[in-house]
Parts: C-alpha cells; structure tokens; sequence
C-alpha cells in the first residue's frame, strides 16, 4: 500500500480522480453513521447512561446533517463576525518520504 504523499500527489493529478476520492470519503462517511446508527439501535434497557449517549449521538449526527434546524443556536448576546465571503485554504504537503 503507498503512503499519504503518494495517494495524494496521484489524486492531485486528475480533476476526475479527485472528484471520484471526494466521493469516495463522502460514501465512507456515510456508511460509518449507518454503522453508528445501528450500533445505538441495540441500546436497550433501562441503563440512563447509555440512554443518554444515544440520544446525544443522534443529536450531534442531526446537527451535522441539518445545522440551519438542528445545530446549536447562537445566543443574541453572542457577538460573532460575519462569515467571510471566501474561505481559501492551503494544504502544505510533507516532503516525500521514502517509501
């Protein structure tokens, strides 16, 4: 298996490839909340704490899939800057490092 720089200097390579491994991470992403999922659907019982985890783990997955209606809401007191209207983002990649 090659390491990180190697699969990364390869997906770089291609505007096709890096779309099919945003996908890919995406579908990854997916199958790991079904997997979570079903892991808090064999909670049973009357043990509060694991009541209490699942709950909260179906919370924060609906947080992150609908933020508008699910996430935390900002208090009016809060006083943050507005967003940015562009985010740029730099990846620095490690020298290669022999294999």
């Amino acid at each position: 298996m090659p390491g990180w720089h190697v699969l990364r200097r390869h997906v770089r390579g291609s505007g096709a490839r890096a779309a099919g491994f945003a996908r890919a991470r995406m579908l990854a992403a997916e199958a790991f909340e079904d997997r979570l999922i079903k892991e808090l659907e064999t909670i049973k019982g009357e043990d509060t704490a694991a009541m209490r985890l699942r709950i909260d783990t179906l919370k924060w997955l609906m947080a992150r899939r609908a933020p508008a209606r699910y996430g935390e809401k900002a208090e009016e007191s809060d006083a943050r800057p507005e967003r940015p209207a562009v985010v740029r983002r730099v990846i620095i990649d490690p020298p290669d490092q022999p294999s």
